[in-house]
């Protein structure tokens, strides 16, 4: 393959930088991939095979592109503002081309930016959020003359107070329904105009209990029900109501918008197995279930909470800052 093909099989357009490059090798991928369509016919597989060669190719060459990229001006970010959300944040990206001694990622913008699935990598926007907690408890600790630049986590009490802050910030600054619109293309509509998206999903399991018994008893095409939530993982049961363990997906986004939508009864799912495997060379044992998981929009979420969840933040400092005072 030659630049030229490469350039063609992603529609990059010369002088666009790697930044550019990626989004739309990662926007081609999601509608393309297999995972997504719901289907491996070899020529949907060959597509894929030529993206991934094309990006790799293309990621390799000398684009133009500004070396430092943090003196962009940060008024140039655009995006959906939170305007009402209790603080602002970081955006961050990550550079174009590696740069020696640099941070593997600069700051783009600072405000009340929601997430964007086609503009922010939510590995980076996670790392946007723990540093917004971590400035709202320092905020807090030197007010109480507490603050230590070389440590910020004072205590197992801080580092609970901030991981409680990061997850009321998440509910801040993701909209699921429209974090998923863009992150994933539904797999099909149904007769009464409801999306249906298809996702893999996977449940594991070890030693010898019963969660791993039960996932050794399953078969593929047996249906998967949903037990319980636990803050923002799904427990799920096989038909006779045994425990298999939690439901992973392999994006991380997805347990922050799938699950706030299954909360607000917006959506239902339907799992069924796709395989099973189990390993007993070693100690424990291992089992893995692969699932194919539906998810179907039902309604529109409710309206924004950012009200309340200001309250509980505003609560969770107070409490964070009366320990403080009484030490």
């Amino acid at each position: 393959m030659n630049l030229e093909e490469a350039m063609e099989i992603l529609d990059v357009v010369q002088g666009e930088d790697k930044a550019k490059i990626r989004k739309k090798y990662r926007s081609l991928m999601r509608r393309h991939h297999p995972d997504a369509l719901g289907s491996d016919r070899p020529e949907q597989i060959r597509r894929v095979q030529q993206m991934n060669e094309a990006y790799h190719l293309l990621m390799k060459q000398e684009v133009p592109i500004l070396r430092s990229a943090r003196k962009r001006r940060k008024w140039e970010w655009t995006g959906t503002v939170n305007a009402d959300a209790f603080c602002e944040r970081n955006v961050y990206m990550h550079y174009s081309m590696d740069v020696e001694g640099e941070p593997l990622y600069y700051q783009a913008a600072r405000g009340k930016y929601m997430w964007d699935p086609e503009e922010e990598e939510f590995s980076l926007f996670l790392i946007s959020l723990r540093h917004a907690a971590k400035e709202l408890l320092e905020q807090v600790e030197r007010r109480q003359g507490t603050f230590r630049e070389e440590d910020t986590l004072q205590s197992d009490h801080c580092f609970q107070v901030q991981a409680k802050l990061f997850h009321l910030l998440t509910r801040q600054f993701i909209d699921p329904l429209a974090a998923l619109r863009k992150a994933a293309k539904p797999k099909m509509i149904d007769s009464e105009g409801r999306a249906v998206y298809q996702f893999r999903a996977w449940v594991g399991a070890e030693g010898s209990g019963e969660a791993f018994r039960a996932t050794g008893e399953l078969k593929k095409g047996a249906p998967i029900y949903p037990k319980a939530f636990q803050g923002h993982r799904i427990l799920v049961k096989n038909r006779e109501g045994k425990v298999l363990g939690h439901l992973s997906f392999d994006e991380d986004c997805l347990y922050f918008c799938l699950i706030p939508l299954l909360k607000e009864k917006c959506a239902k799912v339907r799992m069924h197995v796709r395989d099973v495997k189990e390993n007993r060379r070693g100690w424990p044992h291992k089992a893995k279930v692969d699932v194919d998981f539906y998810f179907r929009l039902e309604q529109e979420p409710p309206k924004d909470r950012t009200g309340d969840l200001n309250e509980e933040i505003r609560e969770l400092l107070l409490a964070y800052e009366t320990k403080l005072m009484q030490r």
